[in-house]
C-alpha cells in the first residue's frame, strides 16, 4: 500500500470531483451526438482515466461492463504499439479480442495520451458499441460463425491519428470493411474531439494545482480506497466459498456451459482471491476474455461493498483474479467471443454474488434477470439512399424486454433496471424512435404478474413485449428482415433467490406467424416475414429472505397493482386478500402464516 500523501482534505476533494466529472463529461459528449444507436439511445459505453503507471484513477458512471478491468485492455494496446512510440495528439483504436482481451467485435476501444509540459501523465480511454464492425449482419451477436473472423473486423491497436494527422491509408482499410462507414467515421471523430476536450480539462487541472499536487492527490485517492476496502474485507470470515452458474448453451452444442468460482477470503491481508480455473473448456461464441471477466468480477464485488466505494486501482489491488487459458474465461485464437459480456460475463458476476452471499449475506443482492433483448436487423427497400442507390440498413437491440435487479436485505429489486452487466446504466430508447428507424411496431409492453422471485423482499418484475414486423410486403424480399438472439440467455436457468428467497421465472420467447408460433430460442437466428410478431416474456429477478416474513401491507400493495396474483399472495406469502375490496383478512392471514411456517421448524435455511 502507498504511503499517505500530505494534502489538505479540501484540495483532495476538489481534485477528485474534477477528475470524476471529466469522465462523465467525456461520455456525455459522445452519447449526445453519436450515430450508433446503442451509444446514443442505450448509453452502451464506458470511460476511464489512467495515469502514466497504467493504473485506473477514475471510472465514469456508465456501463460497468466497459470500465473496471480496462487496464488489461490498456496494457494490451500499449504492448502492441510500443510505449516509446506514444506521442501527443495520438488517437489509437482497437477491438481484437486476443490483444485487448475485452469487448466483442463492435466494442471498439479508443485511447488518447495526455501530455503536460512534454511529459506523459495520463490516458483518456473510452469503449463503445459501433454502428457496425462488419460480420454476417449489422449489430453483431450472430452465433453461427465458424471462428472469430466471421464475427466482424478484427482491429489490432492502430493509430488512426498520429501527432494530430489522420492516417487515411490505414483508416480506409477499416472503413472499407464496415457498413455505414460515414457514420462510423463520424462517431470515431466525435470520440477523438471529445477526448481532445477531455485532455484540455486535465491540463487545466494541472495548471490550477500543479503537477505534483495532482499526482499526489491521485496517489492519496488510490491509497484511501485500498485502505478502506482492505479494512472491510478484514471483517469478513476467512475461508473458501464456491459457486457455479451456467449459460443455457453456446449456440452450437445444446449443453449448459458452466462458470465455476472458488472465492478465498483472506481477512488478515484484506485480499480476495477469485479462482475461475475450473470453468468449462472454451466453447463457441460466448467465451469471455480476461479483461471482460475482470469487469464482471468488479461489478459483483462492488455491490457487496459500501455505496460510494471508488472503483479505482485501490479496489482492483485488493482482488486477485485467476483464469485459465483454454477455458471459457481464457479463450485462445480463433475462438469466438461475440456474447462474452452479456452471457458468460453475467455468469461470472452471478458466481461472485453467490459466493459472497455465503460471506456477507446481508450485503449481497440476489441474482438479476438474465439478458433478453432480441436484435432485429435488415434492409429497408422503402428508403433508398439517392447517392448510393442502396437501401437503408438498420438494426436495434431495444432492451425493452430486459428484466430487473435482484432483491437484497431491506430492499426489493428495482423493476426494469435491466441486465446485471449494465449495472443499472442501460437506458431504453423511446419507442417512437425505434419505430421510425426500423420496420417494427410495438404492440405490447408491460410488467408480468408473478414473474419475480418471492421473498421478504421480492425481486424485480419480468416484462412482456410484442413487436410486429410492419415491412411493406410489396417491396419485401426473403433476406431483408432478421432477428438474432445471440445476446439473450436464461430459458433454462432462472435467476436465483438468496436466504430463503425464491427464483424468478425463466425467460421465454417466440415468433407468431399467421397465429402460429414458429419457434425462437436464445442464441438463434431467424428470417422474418411481414406481419411476423416477436414475443418475449422476461423472467423476474431473485427474491431475498422468507416470503412469509414480508410485510403484509407490501403484499397487499403488490396484489393490488398486479405484481403478484391473489393466489400467490395466499399460497406463497400467506396473506389472505379479498379479491373485490383488496382488504386483508388479518385473522385468516395470521392462521395461514402460522400453518405454512410450522413444517419448517428445525430446518432453517442457511447461505444461498
Amino acid at each position: 500500500m502507498n504511503e499517505p500523501k500530505t494534502i489538505d482534505p479540501l484540495t483532495l476533494s476538489l481534485i477528485e470531483g474534477r477528475l470524476n466529472s471529466m469522465n462523465e463529461e467525456l461520455g456525455d459528449r459522445v452519447f449526445r451526438q453519436a450515430f450508433s444507436m446503442v451509444t446514443a439511445h442505450i448509453h452502451d459505453l464506458g470511460t476511464v482515466l489512467f495515469d502514466n503507471k497504467e493504473r485506473t484513477i477514475t471510472i465514469g458512471n456508465w456501463m460497468p461492463v466497459h470500465t473496471a478491468g480496462s487496464d488489461v485492455c490498456l496494457k494490451g494496446m500499449l504492448d502492441w504499439i510500443g510505449r516509446d512510440k506514444i506521442n501527443p495528439d495520438d488517437f489509437i483504436i482497437a477491438n481484437d479480442p486476443f490483444i485487448v482481451r475485452f469487448g466483442h467485435a463492435p466494442d471498439w476501444s479508443f485511447l488518447r495520451p495526455i501530455f503536460y509540459e512534454g511529459e506523459l501523465l495520463f490516458y483518456n480511454f473510452l469503449r463503445t458499441h459501433q454502428y457496425d464492425s462488419g460480420g454476417a449482419f449489422q449489430g453483431c451477436y450472430y452465433p453461427r460463425t465458424y471462428d472469430c473472423h466471421g464475427e466482424g473486423l478484427m482491429i489490432p491497436p492502430v493509430k488512426i491519428v498520429e501527432k494530430g494527422v489522420i492516417d487515411e491509408k490505414a483508416y480506409s482499410i477499416i472503413l472499407r470493411n464496415v457498413r455505414g462507414r460515414t457514420m462510423v467515421r463520424a462517431d470515431n471523430m466525435l470520440v477523438f474531439e471529445a477526448m481532445r476536450k477531455g485532455e484540455e480539462r486535465v491540463i487545466d487541472l494541472l495548471k490550477s494545482y500543479g503537477k505534483d499536487t495532482v499526482q499526489g492527490a491521485c496517489e492519496e485517492l488510490l491509497r484511501r480506497t485500498e485502505e478502506s476496502v482492505r479494512k472491510i474485507i478484514s471483517t469478513w470470515p476467512a475461508g473458501t466459498y464456491t459457486a457455479e452458474r451456467a449459460a443455457d448453451w453456446d449456440g452450437t452444442t445444446d449443453q449448459p456451459v458452466w462458470v465455476r468460482l472458488a472465492l478465498t477470503v483472506h481477512p488478515k491481508e484484506g485480499q480476495l482471491i477469485l479462482d475461475f480455473s475450473e470453468s468449462d473448456p472454451q466453447v463457441d461464441y460466448i467465451n469471455c476474455p480476461r479483461g471482460q471477466t475482470c469487469a464482471a468480477v468488479v461489478s459483483g464485488v462492488t455491490w457487496s461493498l459500501p455505496p460510494g466505494t471508488a472503483r479505482n486501482q485501490g479496489l482492483l489491488d485488493c482482488l486477485t483474479i485467476i483464469t485459465k487459458e483454454g477455458t471459457v474465461l481464457g479463450p485462445t485464437y480463433p475462438a469466438t467471443t461475440g456474447a462474452q459480456a452479456v452471457t458468460l460475463g453475467t455468469q461470472v458476476t452471478e458466481c461472485v454474488q453467490t459466493a459472497l452471499c455465503q460471506v456477507v449475506p446481508k450485503d449481497t443482492a440476489a441474482i438479476w434477470s438474465r439478458h433478453l433483448s432480441p436484435i432485429v436487423t435488415g434492409k429497408r427497400r422503402d428508403r433508398i439512399d439517392p447517392r448510393t442507390k442502396s437501401p437503408q440498413v438498420y438494426w436495434t437491440s431495444p432492451f425493452h424486454s430486459d428484466g430487473s435487479s435482484g432483491a437484497l436485505y431491506g430492499y426489493d429489486g428495482v423493476d426494469g433496471l435491466g441486465p446485471c452487466h449494465a449495472g443499472g446504466g442501460v437506458v431504453r430508447a423511446p419507442i417512437e424512435v425505434e419505430e421510425w428507424d426500423t420496420t417494427y411496431r410495438w404492440l405490447h409492453y408491460e410488467f408480468l404478474t408473478d414473474s419475480m422471485g418471492d421473498g421478504q423482499w421480492r425481486g424485480g418484475a419480468g416484462t412482456e413485449v410484442r413487436i410486429m414486423n410492419a415491412y411493406d410486403p410489396k417491396v419485401w424480399q426473403p433476406l431483408d428482415c432478421v432477428v438474432m438472439t445471440g445476446n439473450s440467455d436464461g430459458e433454462k436457468f432462472a435467476s436465483s433467490g438468496f436466504m430463503g428467497g425464491t427464483d424468478g421465472n425463466v425467460n421465454a420467447l417466440g415468433i407468431i406467424r399467421k397465429e402460429e408460433d414458429v419457434g425462437l430460442r436464445c442464441f438463434d437466428v431467424q428470417y422474418l416475414r411481414p406481419g411476423d410478431i416477436i414475443w418475449t416474456k422476461g423472467g423476474g429477478a431473485g427474491g431475498f429472505g422468507d416470503p412469509l416474513d414480508r410485510e403484509i401491507e407490501k403484499v397487499r400493495w403488490d396484489a393490488l397493482n398486479e405484481y403478484i396474483s391473489i393466489e400467490r399472495a395466499r399460497n406463497v406469502y400467506g396473506v389472505v386478500i379479498n379479491p373485490k375490496s383488496f382488504e386483508v383478512d388479518e385473522k385468516a392471514t395470521a392462521e395461514l402464516r402460522k400453518k405454512l411456517k410450522a413444517p419448517r421448524k428445525g430446518g432453517e435455511k442457511k447461505g444461498v
